[in-house]
């Protein structure tokens, strides 16, 4: 059973380095420093920002004291994003993050059994 669905599109040129202690997690802000060029951060940033946003959306008909950074995302060996934190017990949080020149796109869908409750 499908429980929420969100999407959001982000115009990377929007995005500003600034922003990046209210966007991301501890976890994803050591990720994002290590990052040599702006650009590249810019990327990461407004991707992290896309996929929250979209995470945010397919959670507020269920839960809707999440911020930005307590959503966590990190990536998989084979660079496929996973969403660490919030944990949603009987429940799969699926996003998908894509990259095309000027924008970015985030995607999350809840899926669950009739059984599911989400923990802080």
């Amino acid at each position: 059973m499908i429980l929420g669905v969100g999407v959001d599109i982000c115009q990377i040129s929007r995005v500003h380095l600034d922003i990046a202690r209210r966007v991301l997690s501890n976890d994803e802000l050591l990720i994002f420093e290590a990052f040599k060029t702006d650009s590249r951060k810019l990327e990461y940033l407004a991707g992290r920002f896309s996929v929250k946003e979209a995470i945010i959306k397919a959670l507020s008909g269920l839960y809707n004291i999440v911020g930005m950074r307590e959503i966590t995302i990190l990536n998989k060996e084979n660079g496929v994003p996973y969403v660490v934190e919030p944990v949603i017990e009987n429940a799969r949080l699926l996003i998908s993050i894509s990259h095309e020149k000027e924008y970015c796109v985030g995607y999350a869908i809840i899926e669950s059994n009739d059984n599911y409750s989400i923990q802080k």
